[in-house]
This record gives structure tokens, C-alpha cells and sequence, in this order.
């Protein structure tokens, strides 16, 4: 936590660190289509002498056209086996430029994606994140008058030995000079996100919180990430208050003694004279000074921004730009959501002719998907994102994040329909009692967090069979990168498995219900259940387990 005077000064830097990347992002909206070439040309440069060179012949590009003419529109599976020889070897397979970190995401087909993020690909982003900053400042003073919280990429657990520690550090995203301020405002260390487990982080963010009289400025992706975090305050309150009454780490002492614990009296009473519920009061009179909340706002997220503004009534709200682990798509700006016009090179796809659209040729309601090329070696990448032109700021294409254009996303897992096809054909021959109808996506109620439901036709009613398909189900589930940070995070509940004779019809219901023809129904893999739950999905047709708690003891 901060002194006023290094506060005040670490703000005017970050302010005016943005300054000149903002100025190019404005000149870049007043000369879209010169600067988008402009960046087509500096990625190929450093595509130059790779194995992707040699496929795609990218020596005879000498245009747009020909760009398009060499290159198809690609997914993570044309690049996977070269990112994975690169990323092992060394080798330039996918890019030539200096590359020391490797994000990993969640995959459709596979479990995890790997990224490479170059040292272009991070200038990219912080051509997009310059911009930002500086609108954010100018728009929101208020945030320039206490510490921040950004929300750090918390790996699994089960990944966090597997991958150097600046993969789950966000501050690395920034260059050295920029994170040397930056980290000088931000209420929880970076050493949160490099524990051992997401327990550990989870606990040790609460403590930092909790302490820190000053926050001005909360950022999230997910609006269910930052309720989670207050729903876990009221849970571990004692926990939390017993560290800031004695500023010494009373739990996870052994795990976290190389991070100096925070101290706080007044926090402490504020933590135990609380009945553990969420509101407005107690949020306002732990963070007197919040100024800004930032999350997703949009889509799926809506309802839980909603929620989350209940919670924050006094601070304002931003909704955040489209930005994927593969790349950054748009930022919010002057209170809309343009393009990030210096970041990438990007086209579109026109989600009603299918035809392939330059930024500079979009029109107004235009509803599209992205294709990206950036500086991490992805070339003309198909990102899964319903967006609609809406607005223009000078050049540059304006947009609303419509939604994603398969699987679900409840609380950031991103689950796709090609991997729930594939954990229910390895489910199908496990029994001959029952065989497997769809993945139920089931979102949260009062009194329960949202969870994954296996859907089941057959006679069997008994328990042990109907464990062992949910354990299997959650087993693979957990390979999933997004579905295993969610269930460490307590942001989903554990898989079950119900089984019932009517199960088909329990899914042609529930099509009929929105309106469609039961001779055109579908079976898909991977389902949301967003309206009344039937009875068989009670507890005494499912596998049912409590929702799983951190597995060290800290309440």
C-alpha cells in the first residue's frame, strides 16, 4: 500500500507513459487502412525464414491479395504442431521473433493452446492497453487517487510447476520500464499469482484486499470473478481478519511467509463485525475511495454485470473491450468500443454473405467474426466472436460483442461442443445401463454456483455407477485449461451425472420450448439449460457432491 506522495507520482507516470501510445491509436483511426497495412507488413517481416514461410510460400506475398491468396483462414490446429516444436525445441517454426513466454488458453479440439507471446506480440498489446490507460485516467480521475486491482491470469494449480513464472504474472504483459510504476500502484503484489496453489493466491489476494483503505480502481474480466471474490471475503472472514489483526500469515504460513504479510485493525473489525453478506454497505465502507469497477458486460456476462454493479453502487462501471488470449480486438474508448487499430492486422468475416471484409471495408451493422494476424506468428487465425459494427470513430469500426458462436461460457471455462463431443464418446461404452445425451450446461441458483450435468437415458438408478460416470466426467473436464481454473476458483461446482427413462424427452422439451420443430431437432453435445430445471435433475437422479471448499484448511 501506497504513501500519498508515491501514489500521486507512480499515477502521473502511468498517465503519461499512455500518452504517446494514445495519440498513435487516434492517428491510426484517421488512417485505417495505411495503418493496417502497415502492421500486415511488419508481422510478415518477422514470419520471414520459419517453417510457416515455407508453407505458405510467403516469400511471393507482395499484397494484400496475395496474402490471402497464399494464406487460408486457419484455427489452432494448422499451428499447433510447429507452436509445439517451437515452444520445445527453440526452433523458428512459427515465428522468428524472440518469444520467452508461452500463454496457455483453452482449446476446442485439445485441452490447452499454447500462445506464443513474442516480444512483438507483447507490443501489440501494449499499443491496445496505452490507449486504454490514458482514456481511463481522463475519464475516471478518481482512479488516480489510491491503488488499483488488476486481476492476475491464476493458472490451475495443477499447471503452475509446469510453466515459468511469468506466464501467470499479467504485469509481464507490460515493457520492463512501464511495469517498474505500474507494480508501484497496484494493491496486491504480483507474488499472488505465483503460489503454489490457486488456493493459496485466492486467500493471500483476499488478505491484500481486504487491508488496502485506498483502492480506487477494480478490474476484473469476469463480473463473476470479482463476485466470487467478495462471496470468498465473507467466507474466510475470520481467516482474513485474523492475518490483518497480527500482519503475520496464520494460514498458509509455511506457503506464503516469502510475501510480507499486510496489517490492518480497522479492515480486521470491519471483517468480524460483518454477517458474511455481500452488499453495498459493507463494499463502501471497506473501499471508501473506489472510484472505477471494469468487467465484461456484454452477452452471457450481462446478467452477472448487473449483479456486480448491486454490489458496487458508488463507483462507476466500465465494460471491457474484446480481447482473447490470441489477441486484442477492441478497447473501450471514449465511451465506445473501437477496433485496436495498431495492435494487428485484422479481417472479417460477414456472418450473413461469408465473404472476407478489410477493417476499412466494414459498414455499419455488419455482423462479423474476426480473423486475426498478429506478431505471436498466427496468421489469419478465426476467433469465435459474433460482433456487429455499431459506430464508427473517425476510420476506425466501432463494435458489440454479440456472443460466442458455439459452447458455453458461464464463468470464463469456455467449453466448446467439439470437446463435449469428445468426453461423451469416452463416457458411452464406461456402461451398458445408461448411455450419455448431451453435456447440460446448469447456471448458478441462490443457492448454488453454476455446474456441468451429464444427461443420461436408461433404467439405472444406482449411486455408485452414476459416482463413477461423474468422477470420469469431472476427470475429463479437468483437462480442460478454463474448466479447471473455474473449479479452483469454487466459480463452478462439480460435474454430475443424472440418469432418467425419459431423458430424450426432457431434451425434445426443452427444444420445443424455444420454438423448434421436433422433426428438425438436433442432439447437440453441449447444451445450456437456462430456463426451469425438471424435476429429475434433483439429488435423487444426480451424483451429488457439497461444492468443493480450497483444499487447505483457512476458516
Amino acid at each position: 500500500m501506497l504513501n500519498h506522495q508515491t501514489s500521486k507520482i507512480a499515477h502521473k507516470l502511468a498517465k503519461l507513459a499512455s500518452y504517446n501510445g494514445c495519440r498513435k491509436f487516434i492517428r491510426g483511426t484517421q488512417q485505417l487502412e495505411a495503418t493496417q497495412q502497415g502492421r500486415l507488413k511488419s508481422i510478415l517481416h518477422f514470419s520471414q525464414a520459419t517453417e510457416i514461410a515455407q508453407r505458405y510460400h510467403l516469400h511471393t506475398v507482395d499484397s494484400l491479395q496475395s496474402f490471402r491468396d497464399q494464406v487460408p483462414v486457419t484455427d489452432y490446429s494448422d499451428w499447433s504442431s510447429c507452436i509445439e516444436r517451437q515452444r520445445s525445441t527453440g526452433l523458428t517454426a512459427v515465428t522468428n521473433a524472440q518469444c520467452d513466454r508461452y500463454q496457455p488458453t483453452s482449446g476446442s479440439t485439445s485441452a490447452i493452446k499454447w500462445i506464443p507471446y513474442t516480444n512483438v506480440f507483447l507490443d501489440e498489446l501494449d499499443a491496445a492497453i496505452s490507449p486504454w490507460m490514458w482514456d481511463m485516467y481522463c475519464r475516471y480521475p478518481g482512479i488516480s487517487k489510491g491503488s488499483h486491482y488488476w486481476s492476475l491470469s491464476w493458472v490451475p494449480t495443477s499447471l503452475r510447476k509446469q510453466i515459468s513464472g511469468n506466464v501467470n504474472d499479467d504485469m509481464k504483459l507490460l515493457p520492463l520500464w512501464k511495469r517498474l510504476f505500474m507494480s508501484a500502484i497496484m494493491a496486491v503484489t504480483d507474488e499472488v499469482s505465483q503460489t503454489n496453489t490457486s488456493e493459496q493466491s485466492l486467500f493471500s489476494t483476499l488478505c491484500y484486499l481486504a487491508a488496502d483503505r485506498s483502492l480506487s480502481m477494480i478490474s476484473v474480466w469476469s463480473p463473476t470473478f470479482a463476485i466470487n471474490l467478495l462471496e470468498n471475503m465473507g467466507r474466510y472472514r475470520n481467516a482474513v481478519a485474523e492475518t490483518l489483526a497480527t500482519g503475520e500469515w496464520n494460514h498458509f504460513a509455511g506457503e506464503l511467509q516469502a510475501m510480507g504479510p499486510p496489517k490492518s485493525s480497522r479492515a480486521a473489525q470491519l471483517l468480524a463485525a460483518w454477517n458474511g453478506k455481500p452488499d453495498p454497505e459493507f463494499v463502501a465502507a471497506l473501499w471508501p475511495n473506489l472510484a472505477l469497477v471494469s468487467s465484461w458486460d456484454t452477452s452471457t456476462s450481462a446478467r452477472w454485470a448487473k449483479q456486480l454493479r448491486g454490489l458496487f453502487q458508488r463507483p462507476d462501471f466500465q465494460g471491457k473491450g474484446l480481447w482473447a488470449t490470441e489477441g486484442v480486438i477492441t478497447i473501450p474508448f471514449s465511451g465506445k468500443y473501437p477496433l485496436a487499430v495498431n495492435s494487428h492486422f485484422y479481417e472479417f468475416m460477414d456472418l450473413q454473405d461469408n465473404n472476407i471484409y478489410s477493417a476499412w471495408q466494414l459498414r455499419k451493422n455488419q455482423i462479423v467474426k474476426p480473423l486475426l494476424t498478429t506478431g505471436s506468428g498466427l496468421m489469419r487465425y478465426a476467433m469465435k466472436d459474433k460482433m456487429q459494427v455499431v459506430d464508427f470513430m473517425n476510420e476506425c469500426p466501432c463494435f458489440e460483442f454479440l456472443g460466442r458462436m458455439d459452447g458455453t461460457d458461464m464463468v470464463g471455462e469456455k467449453m466448446s461442443n467439439e470437446l463435449a463431443a469428445q468426453l461423451l464418446s469416452q463416457v458411452e461404452p464406461q456402461s451398458q445401463a445408461f448411455k450419455p445425451i448431451s453435456l447440460v450446461a446448469i447456471p448458478a441458483a441462490s443457492n448454488r454456483p453454476p455446474f456441468y450435468l451429464l444427461l443420461c437415458e436408461g433404467t439405472s438408478r444406482g449411486s455408485d455407477e452414476r459416482d463413477r460416470v461423474a468422477a470420469m466426467l469431472e476427470e475429463g473436464l479437468s483437462q480442460h485449461f478454463h474448466y479447471k481454473l473455474a473449479r479452483d476458483l469454487t466459480q463452478l461446482g462439480p460435474a454430475q451425472c443424472v440418469v432418467t427413462e425419459n431423458a430424450w424427452e426432457l431434451y425434445q422439451e426443452r427444444c420445443r420450448r424455444r420454438g423448434m420443430v421436433i422433426g428438425n431437432i438436433k442432439v447437440e453435445p453441449l447444451v445450456c439449460w437456462d430456463d426451469q430445471l425438471p424435476d429429475e435433475f434433483d439429488s435423487d437422479s444426480a451424483s451429488v457432491e457439497p461444492i468443493r471448499q480450497p483444499t487447505a484448511k483457512i476458516a
